[in-house]
């Protein structure tokens, strides 16, 4: 079975690219095996597939046959089409730049524009919010879900792939294992997280994994059923800030800084490859000013006033 097949189903926009456009099945598996060599992550395949398999299907060519004004054309009708313009752009420059370097497409690959980070600071929720978030949430298992990616920092890649091996309810810690940046680590958990977890297993009988499919055994949840689920938590909680799901994470960090947490203890619970990448907290984090001082007094002592 081609490698691709475990990435997408067949009723997708890739499926059709395929079966549509000429060379665009052999192109997307030759990429994607360039790609899982280089250590990119699945999300990371099918978010640029997907984005390329789109301008395929538009075009009727495969990615690598298109001139620089089609590619042009297409980058501004996404801009001014797309309801989700700013992620689908994003993801198909990204992609298309990774396929022109791995093919030697240097012409296409310089006309490509940049594209510039926002500065801005991501919501986060109080912990009031959070405690009405979890209330507001339907069944055991997903308030014990969210409660999870709140108590323990957890993208949602990451919950997705937790077996239930990987929860030590004794030691009160959960392994999270190849993630973003290929690495392993432990996070702790509250004891209310041990209890649900707990409460969990016993009522809902999980297989494999710890949350799972509600129509197959055996099979993870899906990340678009737990974004559906969060949806419909926040507003039955009636918070109207915009939230997601990594909005909970935003919120463990920040939360984890206000409680006195170190900030380069918190980078290795959070899994980030720079430090700079968890700095962001510390814009967000209600941070009190204690124990300020002169560093003079730190090597000589306080002056008596």
């Amino acid at each position: 079975m081609p490698i691709i097949k475990y990435i997408m189903s067949k009723n997708t926009i890739y499926e059709k690219a395929c079966n549509k456009v000429a060379g665009f099945r052999s192109m997307s598996e030759e990429f994607t095996r360039k790609l899982v060599i280089y250590g990119r992550s699945k999300s990371t395949h099918e978010n640029y597939l997907r984005q390329m398999a789109k301008l395929a299907v538009h075009y009727n060519e495969s990615p690598l046959d298109l001139e620089i004004d089609q590619l042009e054309e297409y980058l501004y009708h996404l801009v001014q089409n797309d309801s989700d313009s700013r992620s689908s752009f994003k993801h198909l420059v990204y992609g298309l730049r990774k396929l022109y370097h791995l093919f030697g497409k240097d012409d296409l690959q310089i006309s490509l524009p940049s594209i510039s980070r926002p500065n801005k600071l991501p919501v986060v929720l109080s912990g009031h919010e959070v405690k009405r978030l979890l209330k507001a949430s339907g069944r055991i298992g997903d308030r014990v879900m969210f409660g999870l990616i709140y108590d323990a920092g957890l993208r949602i890649s990451e919950l997705t792939n937790l077996l239930i091996g990987d929860v030590d309810l004794d030691r009160g810690q959960v392994h999270v294992r190849q993630s973003k940046n290929k690495k392993d680590r432990y996070v702790p958990i509250s004891g209310h997280a041990v209890r649900g977890v707990r409460k969990h297993l016993a009522l809902n009988s999980p297989k494999d994994y710890l949350f799972e499919s509600p129509k197959r055994k055996g099979i993870p949840i899906s990340k678009t059923l737990i974004r559906n689920l969060l949806k419909e938590a926040i507003v039955r909680a009636g918070i109207r800030k915009d939230v997601c799901v990594h909005t909970l994470r935003h919120t463990y960090a920040t939360h984890q800084l206000e409680a006195g947490q170190n900030i380069m203890t918190l980078k290795d619970l959070l899994g980030h490859g720079h430090i700079s990448t968890t700095l962001m907290y510390l814009h967000m984090s209600q941070l009190a000013m204690v124990n300020k001082f002169g560093c003079m007094d730190t090597i000589y002592g306080p002056l008596d006033a």
